[in-house]
């Protein structure tokens, strides 16, 4: 019998030339393990995003065609997901990989995909416009959530907003948070005897590595992140501070290694994912000091499943992440907390490991195969 197609549309992963440029963030991570998560499962799938018109492999045997459309009004894509549907005809079951992707049309057995709440960013309201402007895309976002059988949200933040916003849909929704692959992010042997170790013996004090594993913008917290850098280093002789991320584009990245080099202690580089377990257990402190527009973050919860001590703000999904005090720190989207609460962490080890130690555990919750069963009940229920 001929596998079933499932078609994934999306709003971009490559640019709309077709670049072999792709930044490795959570939605791109998020896309390639759910592409092989559906081939282990019998499907055949096929990637959609804006393009001009090329086609080329999304992973060995998946193509991705780029649709050469870019008219975005109200930030939707109508004429993206019109593209998708003429295009799109040999396609057994849709995910619309972004939950408006799914406007003004979805097709029969589909599901939408919220990776958190975006509109978050102070200023959203300006891209809008008007009121009249706020009102329409309140509108269509409420077409797309209807349009689809299911929305797969991995943060509940999403839904608590759904539910107070159109109280009609909440049975559309279903928590399905993101995950780590816990073989391959977890404490080395080093931190492991550290947790096992009484509770007053902790190893020889050795330098305090702080870990940035984000892209290099600003909704991620990343000039929050170099001040703080900056200040660190100058008040601790002990502490380093790596940046590990992708930019948009090079001149991002090499205007932030001429920043890093001329600071003592403070490194930039970037890894493939296949390298990130490496540099989550070189570290001891891991901030993800995002401003707007999060989900249940994989860097958080790789952070955590490593026994890393996790600084974090109270944005978006991190909330089902961070217990404040127990399993990390929780703090205000700003440059004096975060600084704050890096002080205090430089300076008390035994928080450190304690934070460390709980955030592994609570990461357990988060395994990657939990996460495959979440969507294989999913698919059962809405691919039948």
């Amino acid at each position: 019998m001929a596998q079933k197609k499932v078609g994934i549309l999306t709003s971009g992963h490559f640019d709309a030339a077709g670049s072999d440029r792709l930044v490795f963030g959570g939605a791109e991570r998020y896309g390639f393990q759910l592409t092989t998560f559906l081939r282990e499962e019998g499907f055949d799938v096929e990637w959609w995003q804006p393009g001009d018109g090329w086609t080329r492999e999304y992973l060995p045997g998946v193509p991705i065609h780029g649709l050469p459309v870019n008219q975005v009004p109200y930030q939707t894509l109508p004429a993206l997901n019109q593209a998708f549907e003429e295009n799109a005809m040999n396609v057994d079951y849709a995910i619309y990989f972004v939950s408006f992707l799914a406007y003004p049309q979805a097709l029969e057995k589909s599901i939408s995909i919220s990776h958190g709440i975006y509109w978050d960013l102070p200023q959203y309201d300006d891209l809008l416009g008007n009121r009249e402007a706020r009102e329409e895309w309140r509108r269509r976002m409420y077409i797309a959530f209807s349009n689809v059988r299911k929305v797969v949200s991995v943060d509940t933040n999403t839904i608590h907003w759904a539910n107070a916003t159109f109280p009609g849909l909440r049975y559309k929704f279903t928590y399905l948070p993101n995950f780590a692959d816990l073989a391959l992010f977890h404490p080395d042997d080093t931190r492991r005897a550290s947790f096992a170790s009484e509770a007053g013996a902790l190893p020889k004090e050795d330098p305090v590595r702080i870990l940035f594993p984000r892209r290099l913008t600003s909704v991620r917290g990343v000039n929050e992140a170099a001040w703080t850098a900056v200040q660190l280093t100058r008040r601790y002789p002990n502490v380093e501070v790596d940046f590990v991320g992708r930019a948009h584009d090079d001149r991002i990245e090499a205007a932030l290694d001429s920043w890093a080099g001329g600071h003592e202690r403070i490194h930039y580089t970037w890894f493939p994912p296949q390298q990130m377990p490496g540099a989550y257990q070189h570290a001891d402190i891991v901030v993800i000091p995002t401003k707007a527009a999060e989900g249940t973050s994989l860097s958080c919860i790789e952070a955590m499943a490593s026994g890393c001590a996790v600084v974090a703000t109270w944005v978006g999904g991190l909330s089902d992440l961070i217990i404040d005090g127990f399993n990390g720190r929780q703090i205000a989207p700003s440059r004096e907390a975060l600084f704050t609460a890096l002080c205090e962490l430089v300076e008390d080890p035994m928080q450190r490991r304690l934070l460390g130690q709980r955030a592994e555990q609570t990461a357990q919750a988060f395994s990657l195969e939990r996460w495959k069963d979440r969507w294989r009940r999913v698919i059962r229920e809405v691919f039948t």
